[in-house]
C-alpha cells in the first residue's frame, strides 16, 4: 500500500484523478449495460411488428455498445496518459486508435442492417403458393450496400491515418495489375460473382444443374468467388463463378409449370371404349383447379417411336393401345407437384375401370386352329 501511494506521489496524481477515472469507467460500464438492456426489451416489444425502421434502431444495439466502450477508454486514456507526461503516445495511438474504433462501429452498424434488411424481405416475399421464389433482387442490393459499405470505410481508414487518397487510389491500382497477373483464375472468379450478380441467372435455393449434367443440386450460397451447390445426395460443391458464367446452366426453379407426361396402356378388348375413356379424361384435365387451363393440354394416341418403358411402341403396341397424357400443373413447387400427379393418376385409372377398361399388362396369347390335323400314321 506504502509503495502504491509512493508511485501516485511520485507522478503527482491526486485521490481526486483517480475519482474521475473510475467515475468514467463505471458511468461507461452502466452506460453500456443501459443499452444492452434497452434493446433487449425493445426486441422483444417489437418482434412481431418488425418494419424497415424499426430493423435499422435494432442494428444500433452493438454499434452503440461498443461505441460507448471505445468513448469511455478514450476519456480514460487522456487522463491516465497525462499523469505519465505521454501525451504524444495520446496523440499519435490512442486517437487514431479511437477513431478508428468509431469507424468500426460505422461497419457493424451498416453490415448489421443490411444483413436483417435481407432476413426480412426474403421473409416478405417468400411465396407460400408453391411458386418460384426470386430473391436474385434482394442478393443483389444486399452484395451492393456490402460494397458501398467497404468503400466508405476504406477512404474514412485512409483519412485517419492521414494517407493521401489519390496516392493511394495509384499505388493500388499497381498491386492489383500485379495481383491480376498472379491470382488470374480467382479474379475471373470475383468477376464472375459480379456478372451473377448483376444479370441474375440464378438465386439461393434455385434448383440448377449445367447443360453437360455435371454439376446439379440446390443454391444454397453464393459469394465473390464460390457457388455453394447443395447436390441431391447432400454432398456440397463449391463451384468457382467462372466456371458457371462459361457454360449454359438451366435454372430448373425459374420453370412457370411442371409438366405432366405419362404413357397409359388399355387391353386391345378395349378398343370400342377408348374414344369415351379420352373425352372423359379431357373433362376431368379442363375442370381440374391444379391445372393450368392456359397451357396445352393433350390426350392423345402416342406416334410411332414412343418410349413405353420396355420397348418402343406406337398406338398399337405388343400388349396394348397405348395413348399420352400431357399438361401442365400451376405450382411448381417438387413436393406439391407430386401429390397433384399421384392424385390426378389415380382419378384417370377411375376413370378407365368406370368404363368396364382395364390398363394393360405385357399378355401373350396363343392362337389353336379349331380343325385338328391329320393323324399322323401308326407304326406297323
Amino acid at each position: 500500500m506504502d509503495n502504491l501511494l509512493d508511485f501516485f506521489k511520485a507522478y503527482d496524481i491526486s485521490l481526486s484523478q483517480l475519482l474521475i477515472v473510475a467515475i468514467i469507467f463505471f458511468v461507461t460500464i452502466a452506460i453500456e449495460l443501459s443499452i444492452r438492456l434497452f434493446f433487449r426489451r425493445y426486441e422483444k416489444a417489437t418482434q412481431h411488428s418488425h418494419t424497415i425502421k424499426i430493423l435499422f434502431y435494432l442494428s444500433f444495439n452493438k454499434p452503440l455498445q461498443l461505441a460507448t466502450m471505445v468513448i469511455g477508454f478514450y476519456f480514460m486514456a487522456m487522463h491516465v496518459l497525462t499523469w505519465f507526461k505521454f501525451n504524444s503516445f495520446f496523440d499519435q495511438i490512442v486517437a487514431p486508435g479511437v477513431k478508428l474504433g468509431l469507424a468500426l462501429c460505422f461497419f457493424i452498424l451498416m453490415n448489421t442492417f443490411l444483413s436483417r434488411l435481407k432476413t426480412y424481405s426474403i421473409t416478405k416475399k417468400t411465396r407460400t403458393d408453391g411458386g418460384y421464389n426470386n430473391f436474385a433482387k434482394i442478393e443483389q442490393i444486399h452484395k451492393l450496400g456490402q460494397a458501398l459499405t467497404i468503400a466508405v470505410m476504406v477512404f474514412v481508414i485512409a483519412a485517419i491515418l492521414g494517407l493521401k487518397v489519390a496516392q493511394g487510389v495509384a499505388y493500388l491500382g499497381g498491386g492489383l495489375a500485379i495481383i491480376a497477373l498472379v491470382f488470374k483464375d480467382t479474379i475471373s472468379s470475383v468477376f464472375g460473382g459480379l456478372i451473377i450478380y448483376l444479370d441474375s441467372p440464378y438465386a439461393v435455393g434455385d434448383w440448377i444443374y449445367t447443360i453437360d449434367g455435371t454439376i446439379q443440386g440446390t443454391v444454397e450460397k453464393i459469394s465473390w468467388r464460390l457457388t455453394h451447390i447443395r447436390t441431391f445426395d447432400k454432398r456440397l460443391i463449391f463451384t468457382p463463378n467462372n466456371l458457371l458464367i462459361t457454360q449454359a446452366v438451366v435454372n430448373a426453379s425459374r420453370m412457370s409449370n411442371r409438366r405432366i407426361l405419362q404413357y397409359i396402356g388399355l387391353r386391345y378388348d378395349d378398343f370400342d371404349k377408348f374414344e369415351a375413356i379420352q373425352k372423359d379424361i379431357y373433362t376431368y384435365l379442363g375442370e381440374h383447379p391444379d391445372i393450368d387451363q392456359n397451357c396445352l393440354t393433350l390426350v392423345n394416341v402416342v406416334n410411332g417411336s414412343t418410349d413405353m418403358g420396355s420397348t418402343t411402341e406406337g398406338f398399337f403396341g405388343g400388349s396394348s393401345l397405348n395413348f399420352q397424357v400431357y399438361t401442365f400443373t400451376k405450382v411448381t413447387n417438387w413436393l406439391k407437384f407430386q401429390a397433384i400427379q399421384d392424385k390426378i393418376m389415380m382419378d384417370i385409372g377411375r376413370i378407365i375401370y368406370r368404363h368396364d377398361a382395364e390398363i394393360a399388362f405385357t399378355t401373350m396369347t396363343l392362337d389353336i386352329p379349331s380343325e385338328s390335323a391329320e393323324p399322323s400314321p401308326q407304326a406297323t
